[in-house]
Order: structure tokens, then sequence, then C-alpha cells
């Protein structure tokens, strides 16, 4: 396969020429996803699938995330090494409108009410009435559970073993049918956690980040036709909006979708969480991107690519060491959240721990330790490793595996209290959504130059580095 130019514009790079076969493999992704994700909705694992499906979805959307944070710095300050590999970030966070379609299913499950909960979760949930009555003296309630009494679901509804997906949905269809409620974590919290405000919510979220991609994008395109370097200034302008809009926004999606499945949690530090490994993940996906336009032959894909002679081992060291500095980060974030929450051993915000201390949640907990952190920290302290391909290309899998299971330890606990429970759907909806996003990836890549020669500061990059 050769990748074409849809520009009109003078070739300035040289072709990626692909074996047929690579053109191939996100459809076949796409194929068999859609297959176990076909499977898994006509059995009878609807739950299972739901969440499945919204593990895939945050863990792909933060990669998308991550890039378009990285853009937004990168026309904020002003950094010129990044303008080698600026189109890659672009493309990556140009996939968010496909995110909103991939969204969807998540819209149309969020309160829909499943039957088949696990044996552990349906004795968990419990008797309304009764867990009600427990929680009627709050004051009580904290001194006799100090440190962690499980308070997941004190606020839940549970009748012949049902529950929606968002459960506080539940809440408020039983709040509107009889103008009461035993729910009192939902109570305190209907002004926000209302289905209509939800929605509302996130069409906002997906047609902000929509927007502002597109713009950044239009303009990094006009200015590779025209070279005017006033593109520049405009995008500039909109990264100094766009930067408080992408806080309010990714903390506002990352506490609906996930955190907003423990509805009863507090937490103050979920949405910087989730961003620390937006970017730490998408860094990594720009590294490997960028060396394979850079020296495809390392693959065995193709002699030489685009960026062989513009991409300097500087930029991709620069690149490996802003890994490593969020790898720090979001350990210090993951650590101060726990910290904060256990320290104060307030019951409503340490259920969420102690249930990923039971069973075999808590050997995922110290792998996640060991692997989310501490294993890529060890690797990437020597300077040279940073630099080295057969390293980093296990360390990109490797990290990509880590995310997951983060996100698959932020959401199954929900259904499976007493441990992973893996399943052909956790696979389908990986690699369904995994073949949609290389695939629009893969056509936006070939269709506009890598190379952003006629940007102001490409000059510069390529001097300095």
């Amino acid at each position: 396969m050769t990748a074409k130019k849809k520009t009109s514009a003078k070739k300035a790079e040289p072709e990626l020429k692909l074996p047929a076969w690579a053109g191939r493999v996100p459809l076949v992704l796409l194929a068999i996803g859609a297959l176990l994700v076909l499977g898994a909705f006509a059995g009878t694992d609807g739950s299972h699938l739901a969440h499945a499906w919204l593990v895939s979805f945050m863990f792909y959307l933060s990669i998308c995330l991550g890039a378009f944070f990285l853009v937004l710095l990168h026309y904020l300050f002003d950094s010129y090494w990044i303008v080698s590999i600026r189109r890659v970030a672009e493309h990556l966070a140009c996939l968010l409108p496909l995110m909103a379609v991939l969204f969807v299913p998540i819209a149309i499950y969020s309160g829909m009410e499943f039957v088949e909960v696990s044996p552990e979760a349906a004795a968990h949930h419990g008797d309304e009435e009764e867990k009600a009555s427990n929680a009627t003296n709050k004051a009580s309630s904290v001194n006799d559970d100090k440190h962690g009494t499980d308070h997941h679901g004190a606020a839940a509804h549970s009748d012949e073993g049902k529950r929606a997906f968002y459960d506080w949905m539940r809440s408020e269809r039983k709040y509107v049918e009889t103008g009461k409620t035993h729910d009192h974590a939902w109570y305190a919290k209907k002004g926000y956690l209302n289905s209509g405000f939800w929605h509302l919510r996130w069409v906002f979220c997906f047609a902000i980040w929509g927007f502002f991609t597109w713009m950044l994008r239009k303009y990094s395109l006009e200015q590779d036709k025209t070279g005017d370097a006033d593109c520049t200034r405009k995008c500039r302008v909109l990264a100094a909006v766009g930067i408080f809009v992408f806080a309010a926004t990714l903390t506002i999606g990352s506490i609906d979708w996930m955190k907003g499945l423990e509805y009863q949690w507090f937490s103050t530090m979920f949405g910087v969480y989730y961003f620390a490994g937006s970017v730490w993940t998408s860094l990594i996906t720009i590294y490997m991107i960028t060396l394979f336009l850079k020296d495809p032959e390392y693959f065995g894909v193709a002699k030489t690519g685009p960026l062989k002679d513009i991409v300097r081992d500087s930029t991709l060291k620069d690149n490996a060491t802003l890994f490593f500095a969020f790898t720090v980060f979001y350990a210090y974030i993951h650590f101060s959240q726990y910290f904060l929450i256990w320290n104060a051993a307030v019951p409503e915000e340490t259920f969420w721990y102690v249930l990923r201390e039971k069973g075999s949640w808590a050997y995922v907990s110290w792998a996640l330790i060991i692997g989310h952190f501490l294993i890529p920290f060890l690797v990437l302290l020597r300077i040279d490793v940073k630099l080295t391909n057969k390293v980093m290309v296990p360390v990109f899998i490797w990290v990509l595996l880590m995310h997951y299971m983060d996100m698959y330890f932020n959401v199954m606990p929900e259904i499976h209290e007493t441990g992973p429970s893996p399943a052909l759907a956790d696979l389908g909806a990986l690699l369904f959504l995994g073949g949609s996003l290389i695939w629009i990836f893969i056509r936006n890549l070939f269709s506009h130059p890598v190379i952003l020669m006629k940007d102001p500061r490409m000059g510069e990059a390529l001097e300095r580095h």
C-alpha cells in the first residue's frame, strides 16, 4: 500500500510505502472486535459488556485527550522541540469526534437496568430499607465505621437483583415516581446527578473538544499551504482559552463517566488523576508513532519514513523525558489521593479503596503500583535507554497494558467485587474501539503532510536539535 497525499500542494516529504497487509490490520481488529461484542450482546452478560465498553472507551479517550493537551501546551508556551512531531499529536486529538460516536452506547446503557448481577454484588447491595435506616444517623455511622466500613451501595437500590449501569438513575426514577427517596447520597447531589443534565454535559464536553481540535487543525493545515505566521498566533489565542476549558471538561468527563459509577464516593483529585494518566499514555504513544514514521525499517514494514531526516534523536529523548516526569507525577497524584482519603478515614471516601483491597483486587492494586510506576521509573532512569528501540518498544506495550489495567481497576469492581472476571466482551470492546480509531488515524495521517515545513519554528527546531 502506498500512502497517497490528497493535497494539491507540492510534496515536500518522502512517501511511506507500507505492505498491503499493514492497511488491513485495523479492519481485522475492527471485525474481530465487532464479532466478540455482538456475541456478548446476544448473551446474558449485558452488565459486563457495558462496563467493558466503558473501560476501553476511557482507555482510548485518555490517549486522545493527552495529545490534545500537548498541542495546547505547545502553542501556549511556543515550544519548538515538539514542532516536528506536532502533526502526530494533532491527528490523535482529532479522533475526539469519533470518540463522541463511540460514547453513544454508554449514553444508551446509562440508565438501563440489568438483572445479571453477580451473587456477591447482589448480597452487597442488600436490602434497601435496612441500609436506609442504618444511614439515618450519619455521625454515628462515621464513628462506628472508622477506617473503612464498606458503604458502597449504602444508598443503592436493589429490587429483584436489578441495578442500573449508573445506579443513581434508578434513584432518580424512583424519586420522580414517588416524590421521595431513601437514597440520601443521591438526594444531596440531585441538582448535578440527574439524567437530563448528565446527557447535556457529555454532549457539551465532546462539542467543546471537537470545536477546539477542529480549529487548531484547520489553522495548522492552512499554514501548510500559505505559510502565514498569523495562523500560529490564532492557535495561540485558542490555546490560551482552550487550556482552561480542557481542564474543566476533562474533570467533568472523568467524574461523570467513571467516578459516577460509584457516586457515593468523594474525591477532589480524581480529575487530576485521570489527566496524569492521559498525558502519560499519549506521550509514549506519540513517541512510538514518531519512531515508526522516522524508522519504519525497525518494525519491518518499510525502508524509510517521512520523518527520517526531520525528527532528531534529541526530540525523541525530550518526549521520553517528559513521559518519565509524568510517570512520577501520576504516582504522586495517586498516592496523594489515597493518603488523604485513608488518613481522614471518612466512610464515604474510604469504601472505594476498601472494595479494591478485597479478594484478588488486592493483587491488582500491587500490580499497578509496581507496573504503572516502579518498573517504568526504574527502566527510564538512564538517559541512553530513552533512545534505545529495543527498550522503548516493550515499554510502550507495557505502559498501554498497565493503563488499561488501571481503567479496569477503576470500573470493574462495581460489578465484580471479589476480583477481576475477564470475559470476551473485554477483548471485543478493546479491539473494536481500537480498530476504529487506528483506521481513522491512518487515513488522517496519510491525507496531509506529516512535516510542518512552513511552521515559523520548524527552522529553529531543526537547528537546535
